[in-house]
């Protein structure tokens, strides 16, 4: 049997039944596979963004420092921090980040960057943990040591800058008597230490040390300066 056929005028020639259903056909895989491009981005982007999204609060690559005004004990002095070198492990890259000038109880870390958060290896903590909520609190193991996000998202000012986006972590540690106040800016790193000494079983409520971020130079993975230190 013949297949019916009606006229086509854009071909000048006849379509068939069977044609008709093969296009047909085609038209709804097409539109399944632009349904599911629109839904897989979705999923992709927040399983790759979260550990990023928060490890922008402390950018690493070889060469970024921070320099800092240092106010202790009524005496202002000057300090930097520095990403040294890069080495990897079995888990992925680790960053030496050191202390300019070195005092002799001062120790560099050794910081890398896990599904769980900015880890940091010699001593065995989280800086901070992944996902980044206020509120959120951890414990190192084997430490008398206790960890808190006191805020996220927030903008903030220390000395000449103002960041829009800004995280304060809490660092209580108890083996240590010091309770350290860190604040981290958005795309910049780490910006104010505060220290609090132990004293008669609480911690005192004045910093004993206070560092604030004095400027700053972040470079790509290609080595270029990308986010030098700038005035508001």
């Amino acid at each position: 049997m013949k297949e019916k056929s009606k006229f086509d005028p854009w071909t000048t020639r006849p379509i068939t039944v069977m044609e008709n259903v093969r296009s047909l056909r085609q038209s709804l895989l097409m539109s399944c596979f632009a349904v599911a491009l629109l839904f897989l981005p979705v999923g992709f982007l927040a399983q790759e963004n979260q550990v990023p999204s928060g490890m922008r609060y402390y950018p690493l690559a070889v060469g970024n420092t921070w320099q800092y005004s240092v106010l202790s004990e009524g005496k202002v002095s000057t300090a930097s921090w520095k990403v040294v070198n890069k080495t990897s492990n079995a888990a992925g890259a680790v960053f030496g980040v050191w202390p300019f000038p070195a005092e002799a109880d001062d120790e560099g870390m050794q910081l890398q960057v896990t599904p769980d958060g900015l880890l940091e290896l010699s001593a065995n903590f989280y800086l901070f943990q992944f996902p980044m909520r206020k509120g959120g609190s951890w414990k190192p193991k084997g430490h008398e040591r206790q960890f808190s996000l006191l805020s996220e998202g927030d903008p903030c000012t220390v000395g000449k800058f103002t960041f829009q986006m800004c995280a304060v972590v809490q660092d209580d540690d108890k083996e240590a008597n010091l309770r350290t106040v860190t604040t981290y800016a958005y795309d910049v790193g780490p910006v104010r230490y505060e220290y609090y000494k132990w004293v008669n079983e609480s911690f005192e409520k004045e910093p004993t040390q206070t560092l604030k971020i004095v400027s700053y130079s972040l470079r790509s993975s290609r080595g270029h300066v990308a986010h030098p230190g700038a005035t508001k």
